[in-house]
């Protein structure tokens, strides 16, 4: 009779065998099921609103007017008594004479301005990868001036969609945006317009 504590190790040695042989066979002839590919399942829509009768609704109201405050001006008299008082010199102060520049271009409010401009180019805003995963919707609102060629200046955030992604997102988009020049008596002026761009996750079906 067999001492089985004697074959300890030729059983144990057997075993590791028998599994190791089965874990092969496993691995060769069991088939391999292919995973499905991910399907989303909300479809990412990016939606940018017409601006062109929003506009007004976002602008600025005009700042008041405050009253003017006279100011005494000073009477001849005294300035005469100035003159006596000062010594005659013949000090002659060399004046560096500097090349004259135009007037700047006036920026007038979007409400004053008699042909307003017209976007001719909207660049849609790219949706953030994290705030679309998080599923972070929201409204924001782009300041943005309008040069005398229709181009984007300079944009700020009017009003925040609440979230720093999406306003950047935002803000990025409505600078390559190009519009028709604003006209004020015949001439192009730089105007003020607020873009309202939405960022919405649309269900699939």
């Amino acid at each position: 009779m067999r001492d089985h504590k004697m074959m300890y190790g030729v059983y144990l040695r057997a075993g590791l065998l028998s599994s190791l042989i089965l874990f092969i066979l496993a691995f060769l002839f069991v088939p391999y099921a292919e995973p499905e590919a991910y399907k989303l399942k909300r479809e990412i829509i990016t939606m940018v609103e017409e601006i062109s009768a929003q506009m007004e609704k976002f602008e600025e109201p005009p700042p008041l007017e405050r009253p003017k405050v006279a100011v005494e001006a000073e009477s001849e008299v005294a300035e005469e008594e100035v003159v006596e008082t000062i010594a005659a010199t013949e000090f002659q102060e060399d004046l560096i004479r500097t090349i004259p520049t135009g007037p700047d271009i006036e920026i007038v409010p979007y409400y004053k301005v008699e042909v307003k401009p017209k976007p001719i180019y909207q660049q849609k805003p790219r949706y953030p990868d994290l705030a679309r995963r998080a599923g972070i919707e929201g409204q924001a609102v782009v300041k943005a001036l309008v040069d005398i060629d229709g181009s984007v200046m300079d944009a700020q955030i009017l009003k925040s969609s609440g979230n720093q992604m999406l306003d950047e997102s935002a803000l990025a988009a409505a600078r390559q945006w190009r519009f028709s020049p604003a006209k004020q008596r015949d001439k192009f002026v730089r105007v003020y317009v607020s873009i309202p761009i939405n960022f919405r996750l649309v269900e699939g079906g």
